[in-house]
């Protein structure tokens, strides 16, 4: 079966702290996966690193079957993903956040009716992110990380 991602060795050292000691791991197309563990036990680090945004101090990460720097970053579009307290803008509705986000993406702003109907956020209209609850804002993160029909969705709540 093919594989998704693939971690060899991935350590994440800050100083004298070690936040990943060389995890190993193969997700192979459709598993579904649940990262158990305690507070600073390096789940967050971990898909940090495979969001492409902390660099490991060493290992290796494998996307789609690919490892060189350079081709992991172009895949990396192919991963949706939600880390920790997603950044939102809080002076925007969700639409125009979503919009925001494929910009950055660099898709089509095209499916995000679509999506904010699918996490029940469609009828928002005017209302400002900063005026949402909590499940709210999990939900418009959802939305976020749905962009672009990602082959590899990352949640971490």
């Amino acid at each position: 079966m093919e594989s998704i991602c693939k971690t060899k060795n991935l350590t994440k050292k800050y100083q004298d702290f070690s936040a990943l000691d060389t995890v190993n791991m193969n997700i192979r197309k459709g598993d579904i996966y649940g990262l158990i563990g305690e507070n600073g036990a390096g789940k967050t680090t971990l898909i940090k690193s495979i969001a492409g945004l902390i660099q490991p101090t060493s290992g290796t990460i494998e996307l789609f079957g690919f490892n060189d720097p350079q081709s992991v970053c172009q895949f990396q579009r192919r991963v949706g993903y939600t880390i920790e307290n997603p950044a939102l803008y809080a002076d925007m509705t969700a639409k125009e956040n979503l919009e925001v986000f494929c910009l950055q993406k660099g898709i089509s702003k095209s499916e995000t009716p679509d999506i904010l109907k699918l996490v029940d956020l469609a009828d928002t209209q005017r209302k400002k992110v900063k005026m949402f609850s909590l499940g709210m804002k999990q939900r418009l993160a959802l939305a976020a990380a749905l962009l672009g029909k990602p082959d590899f969705l990352v949640l971490d709540p």
